[in-house]
């Protein structure tokens, strides 16, 4: 009986944080957002700005609130750290381009025109922002409330699944894409061990798909973006190698690399004792309700 009620009670806190997010998301569009288009034309470039600007803001003041008034602790985690994310940022540019230099070196990935950086900015500004909204909900809120419940290691694996599962419905996954998305989850949940600061994991996240984008091939199945890259490519060759249409994320290069990097993360963090217990086993996870203030993730 009391397992039960520490499942229900771990349940109802995922479900009022997730809506908490999706209500303060859903008031600005649907109540502010409508309220300024009724009075401006509804595809004016002061709504295209407001739009998605409007809808990761309300979804951090969502999350802020649910922080502050039910587990009524400072959100620590929501504190601007500039060194430790710029330091993260460029950690993910390069870790990706271990995966991408070599297809491009072997021909597998072949730059085929130079567009220009015209398109560029709007979209960096989506791709941080879509990155910012997925670590919000899943290290924020499912990997951060499972934690407390049942310890790191079990949060880890669970919350990304989840997040590798939910990337099948993306354009040209195939079966390799929950083991290597599953893979991209755990390595930016390590961070987030190592950081507790969901900016940081942002910047390194943002920093891995503009990369991506950047090098003209697919980002996470997504193509409707290559015709804003700079660079047009084309891939070629053995999709277990290029990744295919979903892009390098799915290639065999990195699955074996991000495994590699989360193995010794995951060393690393024992070593340092970032790893928790949750509350099931009778240990309080201080180190994720109050989350660190290190500088050096």
């Amino acid at each position: 009986m009391r397992a039960w009620r520490s499942i229900l009670n771990l349940l109802l806190k995922l479900v009022l944080a997730l809506l908490a997010i999706a209500i303060s998301v859903a008031a600005f569009r649907f109540g502010v957002l409508a309220l300024i288009a009724y009075r401006m034309a509804p595809e004016s470039a002061l709504i295209a700005v407001l739009r998605p600007i409007g809808t990761i803001g309300s979804a951090l003041l969502g999350y802020w609130l649910f922080v502050k008034l039910y587990e009524r602790r400072p959100a620590s985690e929501l504190a601007l750290r500039p060194l430790p994310m710029i330091v993260a940022a460029l950690f993910g540019g390069v870790l990706i381009l271990v995966t991408i230099l070599p297809l491009f070196a072997m021909g597998y990935y072949e730059l085929q025109h130079y567009r220009g950086f015209a398109g560029v900015p709007r979209v960096m500004a989506y791709i941080f922002f879509a990155a910012l909204l997925e670590e919000l909900v899943f290290r924020g809120v499912i990997f951060r409330l499972l934690e407390q419940h049942s310890g790191t290691v079990r949060a880890l694996l669970i919350q990304s699944a989840i997040f590798g599962g939910l990337h099948l419905f993306n354009s040209d996954a195939t079966t390799m894409t929950i083991l290597s998305v599953s893979l991209l989850g755990v390595f930016w949940t390590m961070i987030f061990v190592y950081s507790r600061n969901l900016w940081v994991v942002t910047c390194n996240h943002a920093a891995w798909n503009t990369v991506i984008f950047l090098s003209g091939i697919p980002l996470s199945g997504t193509q409707e973006w290559r015709t804003s890259a700079p660079f047009e490519s084309g891939y070629e060759g053995p999709v277990l190698l290029t990744g295919g249409g979903f892009g390098p994320e799915d290639s065999i290069i990195n699955v074996l690399f991000m495994a590699l990097a989360f193995s010794g993360m995951m060393v690393f963090a024992r070593r340092n004792k970032l790893i928790v217990r949750g509350r099931e086993r009778g240990v309080e996870p201080s180190v994720s309700t109050t989350p660190s203030c290190r500088s050096d993730a």
